[in-house]
C-alpha cells in the first residue's frame, strides 16, 4: 500500500476541516524552527487553533510541536510570546543553519529564521581576519554562522537579555566556538565605550526597531582606519530609505565621521505599509586637513 502523501501545504491540509469563510481568514505563512513551527492565527479563527495546530503537523514529519503567536514583541527584550496548540508541550527548539544548530527558548528570547539569506549574505563578504561586532546578538545566529563560515579571526557578541545571554554561551558551546565568539551581557551603549571602542572591522545590527538609537555606538566600535555596518530598519513602504539615510548621515556628523553608502535593499515585507530594510555603509573618521 502507498504510504500516504503529506499535503503541499497548510490550505491543502485543512481541506474539508475549515469552512469557505474561515479559510479566508486563514494565514498560510509560518516559520520553521527545526522541531517547532510558529504560525500567527488571526481573531477570526482563535476557536479553530486545534484543527490548524494538528494540521500544520502534518506538513513535516519533523515538526514535534506547534506553537501559535499569542502576542506582539513586547518589552525591553522585544520578546514575543507563543503558546503550544498542537504535539509535544514545549517551546524549545532545536533550530539548524548553514551548518550551525541553535537551541532557542521561544517566549523568552528573539529570534528570526527570516534573516538567514542575510547571515550567509554577510558571511561572503568577511575578509581573512575580520573582527566582528555583533550588536543584539540574541542565541548568537549572526556571530556564530560567521564563525562557521568565514575565517573571521573574532566576533564579540554583545546581547541585554540574561535569558538570551545563557542560550548564546550554551550555543558557542554546541557549535565549538570558544575563543572566536566572545559572549558580553550588556547594553551596547555602556560596553562600547569601556571595551570595544576602536576594535572592528565590522559591525552587524540587526535590531529592526529603534536600531537607529546605536548607529553612533556601531561607529565608534569601528577601527580608525574605518570599517562597514550592516544596519536593519523597519520603514514606511512608499518612503523606502529615506528615514535610514538620514538618521545615517546625522549620526556620523555628531562624530565627525565620513560615511559611504555601499548598498541598500529590502529585506523583507513587514505588513501591507511597512518593510525592512538593511543599509550596508562604510564609515570612518574624517581626516585632519594640514
Amino acid at each position: 500500500m502507498d504510504k500516504k502523501k503529506r499535503p503541499r501545504n497548510l490550505r491543502e491540509a485543512l481541506k474539508g476541516k475549515l469552512s469557505k469563510k474561515e479559510m479566508g481568514h486563514l494565514i498560510t505563512s509560518f516559520d520553521s524552527l527545526g522541531n517547532i513551527a510558529v504560525i500567527q492565527v488571526s481573531k477570526e479563527l482563535e476557536k479553530r487553533t486545534g484543527v490548524i495546530g494538528k494540521a500544520l503537523l502534518s506538513l513535516n514529519k519533523q515538526f514535534e510541536t506547534v506553537c501559535m503567536v499569542s502576542d506582539k514583541h513586547k518589552g525591553l527584550f522585544r520578546v514575543q510570546p507563543v503558546k503550544v496548540i498542537a504535539g509535544k508541550r514545549n517551546k524549545k527548539a532545536l533550530y539548524k543553519e548553514n551548518g550551525c544548530s541553535f537551541l532557542i527558548h521561544l517566549g523568552k528570547v528573539f529570534f528570526s529564521p527570516r534573516l538567514g539569506t542575510e547571515r550567509q549574505r554577510i558571511s561572503k563578504l568577511i575578509k581573512e581576519n575580520e573582527v566582528i561586532g555583533a550588536f543584539f546578538a540574541g542565541v548568537g545566529p549572526f556571530p556564530i554562522v560567521f564563525a562557521r563560515l568565514t575565517g573571521m579571526k573574532k566576533a564579540y557578541a554583545i546581547e541585554l537579555n540574561p535569558e538570551a545571554h545563557k542560550g548564546l554561551l550554551h550555543n558557542i558551546s554546541l557549535n565549538k566556538c570558544h575563543g572566536r565568539v566572545e559572549a558580553i551581557l550588556g547594553d551596547v551603549k555602556k560596553v562600547v565605550p569601556k571595551s570595544l571602542l576602536g576594535k572592528c572591522d565590522r559591525v552587524v545590527m540587526p535590531l529592526p526597531k529603534s536600531g537607529e538609537n546605536f548607529l553612533k555606538e556601531a561607529m565608534l566600535a569601528l577601527k580608525p582606519k574605518g570599517g562597514i555596518v550592516h544596519f536593519y530598519r523597519f520603514v514606511e513602504r512608499e518612503k523606502g530609505a529615506e528615514q535610514p539615510l538620514k538618521e545615517i548621515k546625522e549620526a556620523a556628523k555628531e562624530l565627525g565621521f565620513r560615511t559611504k553608502v555601499l548598498r541598500k535593499k529590502k529585506v523583507r515585507s513587514f505588513s501591507a505599509s511597512k518593510e525592512q530594510l538593511v543599509i550596508d555603509f562604510w564609515a570612518g573618521k574624517k581626516r585632519k586637513r594640514s
